[in-house]
């Protein structure tokens, strides 16, 4: 269970979430910050409200979110992780 826990809390996407005792976990109270993360999508936290696109699933975190950058997901403007399928890299390391 702990680390069903550990990886939900990971979870850049915000598309996981986890109840114990009947009680939902909320995500923590983060300032607005947007990064770039290598060879991944962009982290969005803070509660930034993503405009131009139909609303998240039901119960998807507004907390935090990850943006495209590979310009392939099928979730656009949100990753998919089709970045790891077509190998997706930020170029020069």
């Amino acid at each position: 269970m702990e680390e069903i826990i550990r990886t939900v809390e990971k979870c850049p996407s915000g598309a996981l979430s986890y109840s114990l005792d009947g009680v939902e976990h909320r995500d923590p109270d983060r300032d607005p910050l947007i990064t770039v993360l290598k060879d991944d999508p962009y982290c969005v936290t803070g509660g930034i409200e993503v405009v131009g696109h139909e609303s998240r699933a039901e119960a998807v975190s507004n907390e935090h979110c990850t943006l495209c950058r590979c310009g392939s997901s099928k979730n656009k403007p949100f990753c998919d992780g089709t970045h790891w399928e077509i190998g997706f890299t930020d170029g020069d390391s």
